[in-house]
């Protein structure tokens, strides 16, 4: 009779585990674009995500001739999702507008202030820490010292106050220039002609943002002072070199992220974080305009190289 009973109970574990791994999950992906990117991002996180549940997506575009709201809301309806992905800002602001209790987890966003407006957000910013900038930093120029910053004090005075205290660490003489307005980056961008080595771009609203990014870029080959620039494009604009990423790997890393939250962990269980793959791209050209020498395991190494 005790084995009898046993042998039921194990049945009936075995039953449940089984209907429990079988349940399909509802997941909506909401991205900005379809390039590449944001392709990229969405296949990885769908392909790992997949590794681990049953799911079924619905994918949308938010498209800036349309009411984003509106399409996020009525997908929300139709869906019943258990989870949002959401790919850039336009479309995780959009998802946060329509639900306080969906957990949302978010990539392709610059700014990790933009996660901390809510209790239903998490995901992967596309930044790294000012450690791993100041490293990479040093691999490039190992001999430079003055490192300049353009910044917005109501912005990011947390941010310079950190980069002071890395820089000091590192041996390095950071110079940080305040940008209140954008009518105060042409006296800061006079500045870099005062035995300025390098310039780092942070993601800053009035000073270095693709509103800026012509003015600064500019100055920057006029004046032969690198900039480290914010992304790919800045490269490819004319930036020396920028820290990017692996999208394909941003995606895998939020389904990880999401696996967790769908097996019922909190949110506020599941921090923000940083990217957890490092790439870089360079502009050899303007290494040669400003008579800079690139190493071959640098060139090597790059992800992009814009001739």
């Amino acid at each position: 009779m005790f084995k009898l009973i046993l042998l039921a109970q194990l049945t009936l574990s075995v039953w449940s585990d089984t209907v429990l791994a079988e349940k399909t999950l509802q997941v909506l992906i909401v991205a900005n674009s379809t390039d590449e990117p944001y392709q990229l991002a969405s296949k990885g996180f769908k392909a790992q995500l997949s590794l681990m549940h049953s799911i079924k997506y619905a994918e949308i575009i938010i498209l800036r001739n349309k009411n984003p709201d509106l399409t996020v809301s009525a997908a929300i309806k139709d869906n019943n999702p258990d989870l949002i992905f959401s790919l850039g800002g336009e479309s995780t602001e959009a998802a946060l507008r329509n639900t306080s209790k969906i957990p949302v987890v978010a990539t392709m966003i610059l700014k990790k202030s933009s996660y901390l407006r809510t209790g239903n957000l998490t995901g992967v910013y596309l930044n790294f820490p000012l450690t791993i900038q100041f490293e990479w930093l040093k691999k490039f120029f190992p001999e430079q010292r003055k490192i300049a910053i353009f910044y917005n004090p109501a912005e990011n005075s947390g941010l310079i106050q950190e980069a002071k205290k890395i820089a000091e660490q590192q041996r390095l003489d950071l110079i940080s220039i305040p940008v209140e307005t954008p009518k105060e980056l042409p006296d800061a961008l006079d500045q870099l002609r005062n035995n300025i080595e390098i310039l780092l771009a942070i993601p800053d609203e009035v000073a270095m943002s693709t509103k800026t990014a012509k003015e600064v870029l500019l100055a920057s080959f006029r004046n032969r002072v690198p900039l480290i620039g914010l992304s790919d494009n800045w490269v490819k604009s004319g930036a020396f070199y920028s820290l990017s990423w692996d999208y394909d790997d941003l995606g895998r890393q939020c389904a990880i992220q999401a696996d967790k939250l769908l097996k019922g962990v909190p949110i506020q269980n599941v921090p923000i974080e940083f990217p957890r793959k490092t790439t870089y791209s360079i502009n050899a050209k303007i290494a040669e305009h400003m008579n800079m020498e690139i190493s071959q395991v640098l060139l090597k190494n790059a992800k992009f190289i814009f001739n």
